[in-house]
């Protein structure tokens, strides 16, 4: 790509967000959306691949390595992220499979099936929900490596790619695992803060993020009416 070429890039829909992201996420960036639970990884990771299903018509794979098919969807549609997408957005259950196999079988078939619905569908976006659940089923003795080659194969896919990490309630010293933080070109980062005796808010960051002029701070990250959206943050308590 030439420096007076542009690159594409894919809207979060997050209304707010995306003016403070360059406008998206860059086409080809492998990213990790990293929180504890209960911050909603899942649903802005699928939310991005319904949104740009539905407005765009980009097709997307989200790959579900612990939660079913149906119970994700059912999820998903409470949130009100149902409606035709024309066949545009698929999930792909892996999760029975990996309660069958393991390490370098499970691993096979996890890039086979992948392989085999880009031929399929062509899909432009992928989420990979999580990576801590592909590290425990892939029982690589060198997850570093792993995790490398994993990062790379993505890359070899020319797809957008998002990688779900889990993160534990407290301090922490890095997104995700076995320096994902450093292979990965996009991070975002979701997290509960205590901002008075009662109330509890979810926000919203962008970490890093490579070829992007991004904003660094924080913003509540709420759902309304029309979807997703982001504010500037109230002072904690």
């Amino acid at each position: 790509m030439s420096s007076s070429e542009k690159r594409l890039r894919y809207r979060t829909y997050v209304d707010g967000f995306d003016e403070n992201l360059g406008g998206g996420i860059p086409q080809g960036h492998v990213s990790i959306i990293a929180g504890a639970a209960g911050t909603m990884k899942s649903s802005l990771a699928y939310h991005i691949l319904y949104q740009n299903a539905k407005r765009d018509g980009v097709n997307g794979l989200y790959v579900s390595l612990e939660q079913s098919k149906e119970s994700l969807v059912r999820q998903m549609e409470e949130l009100g992220l149902k409606g035709e997408t024309l066949g545009r957005l698929e999930v792909l259950d892996l999760a029975e499979i990996h309660t069958k196999s393991e390490g370098a079988q499970f691993m096979d078939t996890f890039r086979f099936a992948i392989n085999e619905t880009k031929k399929r569908i062509n899909y432009e976006l992928l989420v990979i929900d999580s990576m801590g659940a592909l590290e425990m089923v892939s029982n690589s003795p060198r997850p570093r490596d792993e995790a490398f080659r994993l990062f790379e194969w993505l890359r070899s896919l020319g797809i957008t790619a998002f990688i779900i990490s889990e993160m534990p309630v407290g301090p922490y010293t890095s997104y995700g695992l076995h320096d994902t933080d450093f292979l990965s070109d996009g991070i975002i980062h979701l997290k509960m803060v205590e901002v008075s005796d009662t109330e509890v808010q979810r926000r919203l960051r962008c970490v890093k993020m490579r070829e992007t002029d991004h904003s660094t701070n924080y913003f509540s990250f709420f759902r309304n009416e029309r979807g997703f959206a982001v504010t500037r943050a109230i002072t904690d308590f």
